[in-house]
């Protein structure tokens, strides 16, 4: 299981620094505030594929529950018409055969598919607070740049207003 985790993460690595390498190529002007920016959407393509895997392995624990159940049926009405036609004289069931096979591959698949679901749940959640911190930065490093775009400008403005060294000196 964490090799896999280990493999999706160099995976999704690799994809971010080729798509890092590939926007720094085609696009000359590329700053590091652009960072933020692709960083959110592999945050957000990330968690997006996180809640499918969710929801795709919900929908597919309640498939399973029902084929359970489904096959426990069948095993029954099998049972049924062993005792109607007189066949369980040896003491054999289908039920008594089948139920544990049903049972065993049951719960190996409601594991595996309740350890994906967690998973992608945590992969979601993790990806989003990386989002939410990269964006908080970027809003951070934004606000701090329009402050001091501000202040030049009122700098600017005091140059304009005051007088200078050069009004002072009489030249006459």
């Amino acid at each position: 299981m964490f090799a896999n985790i280990a493999i999706a993460f160099l995976i999704s690595l690799g994809i971010a620094l080729a798509l890092l390498l590939g926007v720094k190529g085609f696009y000359a002007r590329f700053s590091p505030e652009m960072l933020h920016i692709l960083v959110a959407a592999l945050a957000i393509a990330g968690s997006t594929a996180a809640g499918t895997v969710a929801l795709s392995s919900h929908k597919a624990l309640k498939y399973v529950a029902s084929l359970e159940s489904g096959a426990k049926n069948v095993t029954e009405q099998v049972d049924a018409l062993q005792g109607e036609y007189g066949l369980d004289s040896y003491g054999i069931s289908a039920s008594g055969l089948l139920n544990g096979h049903v049972e065993g591959t049951a719960a190996a698949a409601k594991s595996k598919l309740k350890r994906a679901r967690t998973l992608s749940i945590v992969v979601m959640a993790v990806l989003n607070l990386l989002l939410l911190l990269f964006l908080a930065n970027a809003a951070g490093k934004v606000a701090s740049s329009y402050s001091r775009s501000y202040d030049t400008d009122d700098d600017l403005d005091d140059l304009g207003s005051s007088s200078s060294s050069f009004d002072d000196l009489d030249l006459d």
